[in-house]
């Protein structure tokens, strides 16, 4: 058995960039971590964040405020991204295009990322977000499959176009209304799977993050499972088994 550190993320109904970034927060992540990020990267901005301890469940919100300039285009998107990552020797700056690839994709042609309220600050957020699974050494990163509900907004007909692998027919829809279109391109081009959580996978840790300060009550929350992840190797149909003596393939 291949037994990998994971992190699954179910979404409830409202899902922001913010509130992927929070729920690592609530996971244990330390919010001078992100600081010293931000200033690795060479930026300035700053963040809001706080726990709600009076709250239903315990969770925690997060905001980055309208990062500084305009960066409405794909152009700055990508040239902020490349900012952030230019001094990483990682896989991030390639984690990264996979979720701008998913976004511009699903961009009715003449539009900008601008246009449906994307801007730095979700940017910004993602390279946070990467810089928490690094924290927490998660390896992998999956999504639990749900239903999604048609969009009657810009955003929202955005986002139910970015979610292709949201599939599922279990529970009620969730709103694409409610999920921002980079949330959406996250959940879309970082999930190695739209995966349920079943037996392979042992939680360790449960954490929320949150769209409200003042009602973390489970419906406006994303919710974040810390755990390792069982993966056989091979499938049973291509191992080989010892039968009276010998090695043998099955097929």
């Amino acid at each position: 058995m291949n037994h990998r550190k994971a992190v699954f993320l179910k979404c409830y109904g409202v899902l922001t960039p913010d509130m992927m970034v929070g729920g690592l927060i609530d996971m244990g992540v330390p919010p001078v971590y992100f600081s010293s990020c931000l200033k690795e990267a060479g930026r300035t901005e700053t963040f809001i964040e706080q726990a709600n301890p009076k709250a239903q469940i315990s969770a925690h919100y997060f905001r980055i405020p309208k990062a500084e300039g305009s960066f409405r285009s794909k152009e700055d998107l990508l040239r902020l991204w490349q900012s952030l990552t230019e001094k990483k020797q990682n896989d991030w700056t390639e984690k990264g295009i996979k979720v701008f690839s998913v976004l511009f994709a699903a961009l009715p042609e003449g539009k900008e990322p601008g246009d449906y309220g994307i801007g730095g600050e979700d940017v910004l957020s993602l390279y946070l977000f990467l810089a928490a699974l690094d924290y927490l050494d998660a390896e992998i990163f999956f999504t639990v499959p749900f239903e999604k509900g048609e969009g009657s907004t810009l955003p929202g007909k955005l986002s139910a176009e970015i979610l292709q692998d949201a599939v599922s027919t279990q529970g009620n829809p969730v709103p694409a209304d409610g999920i921002a279109p980079f949330a959406a391109a996250m959940l879309e081009g970082l999930s190695e799977e739209f995966l349920p959580m079943d037996g392979r996978f042992l939680v360790d840790k449960t954490a929320y993050g949150s769209a409200s300060v003042e009602k973390p009550d489970g419906e406006n929350t994303a919710a974040e499972y810390l755990g390792y992840f069982h993966e056989k190797e091979t499938s049973i149909l291509g191992k080989r088994i010892r039968i009276f003596g010998e090695d043998t393939d099955l097929f």
